[in-house]
């Protein structure tokens, strides 16, 4: 099964001018520049999104929308990457030597008292009854 992290990048808003040309053709080599980036680094291009978002403190906050790129890549499943460890696990075939130490234990004759935790029962007096 496949499975994939994400990351969100802000979209650009301005972009400086570095060289001559329109606006359009400047915003494009900016975010032409962030595709390569990102693509060079393993991310794919997931899409654009405009997501509301609350601005400011209240009682004067507001409502902006925020536009931004989501990239995705896949990523090895828990499964896969057991499987591969699996798979580059050294085989034996001797039988290995393994001692085990026991465990310490007590050298008392009797055994340790454990103490529970009992209700405390209080009587009733006679003249409360459960009629009352």
């Amino acid at each position: 099964m496949l499975h994939y992290e994400f990351t969100v990048l802000p979209a650009p808003t301005a972009v400086r001018r570095v060289g001559q040309g329109r606006k359009d053709e400047v915003f494009s080599s900016a975010l032409t520049d962030i595709m390569n980036e990102m693509g060079a680094a393993g991310w794919d291009f997931a899409g654009a999104e405009t997501l509301p978002c609350r601005v400011g403190r209240w009682p004067f906050a507001r409502l902006a929308d925020r536009r931004v790129l989501v990239f995705r890549r896949a990523r090895e499943s828990r499964l896969d990457r057991m499987a591969a460890a699996e798979r580059a696990a050294p085989l034996y075939e001797d039988a290995l030597e393994i001692t085990v130490q026991p465990r310490r234990v007590s050298t008392a004759d009797t055994p340790r008292t454990v103490r529970k935790l009992r209700p405390t029962l209080h009587a009733m007096p006679a003249h409360a009854t459960a009629a009352e």
